[in-house]
């Protein structure tokens, strides 16, 4: 069976590669197992200065959650689903060591949320990025409505969310997305490789306390409200209609009167 988290070393620097790249590197409960058992992996290993997690393939770094797998499920199978998600989340963003996103293609829903967790940004030109949850009836659900807040503020935040709609990369680097402006796809993997290759010359103790001091981020209380809120919004008429739309390309035919 082939991995779904591909793992190799460059020097002090680990290279963690999601590899679904014909469901677009889509987050099943496989791949959040496997991202949490590396993440798991790195804490104990004292050789690694800093993470780079990036996409297979060139036409998306996460295009999100699996639809195939949320699809069908109740409150409690969703909850769940989005409980493994929220911990993988949190690994990242409470990581002992740097971890950089290196996005290329489409970061969407739970993989833009991926990416938000991650403490340093880069991406090529040709990404995009966006939370479409709010257009087959769901809600971000791997911690985007705190950690986009926290990056972009209310006003960005709340048009990103209720509009569905994608940005392109020169809107997010001003917006505050990236951690520096957008760079030819030829030129993503070394830009990441010497920005990585830098941090992990650092000290380790160092850059924890750093990552410490500016990490009071999301509240877990908060966090665990959105995925309460996620997983009723999966389970609802609504949005397992818009999950059922999408997946036979239709567009969904919503409740009015209803606000379940």
């Amino acid at each position: 069976m082939v991995a779904v988290i591909g793992k190799h070393d460059e020097g002090r620097v680990r290279v963690l590669t999601m590899d679904r790249p014909d469901s677009l590197n889509a987050l099943n409960s496989e791949m959040l197992f496997s991202l949490q058992h590396h993440l798991a992996e790195i804490e104990a290993d004292d050789g690694v200065g800093c993470v780079v997690i990036r996409g297979a393939g060139d036409r998306a770094f996460c295009a999100g959650a699996d639809l195939d797998e949320i699809r069908g499920l109740d409150y409690e199978a969703a909850h769940r689903f989005l409980s493994r998600g929220h911990g993988v989340m949190t690994a990242i963003a409470h990581a002992r060591v740097p971890v950089v996103a290196a996005v290329d293609g489409w970061a969407l829903g739970g993989g833009f949320e991926l990416m938000l967790a991650c403490h340093i940004v880069v991406a090529s030109t040709s990404s995009r990025f966006g939370l479409p949850e709010a257009k087959i009836g769901c809600m971000p659900g791997f911690g985007g409505t705190q950690r986009l807040l926290h990056a972009v503020g209310k006003p960005v935040a709340l048009r990103m969310m209720l509009s569905g709609e994608p940005i392109d990369a020169q809107t997010a680097w001003q917006v505050g997305l990236l951690s520096q402006p957008p760079v030819p796809p030829a030129d993503l993997e070394p830009t990441v490789r010497a920005l990585a290759e830098s941090i992990a010359s650092g000290s380790r103790t160092g850059m924890k306390r750093i990552l410490d001091a500016a990490g009071a981020a999301a509240r877990p209380a908060a966090l665990d409200y959105e995925a309460a809120l996620a997983a009723a919004a999966i389970a609802s008429a609504d949005g397992q209609e818009g999950i059922t739309a999408f997946a036979e390309r239709r567009p969904p035919i919503f409740a009015r009167g209803s606000s379940s």
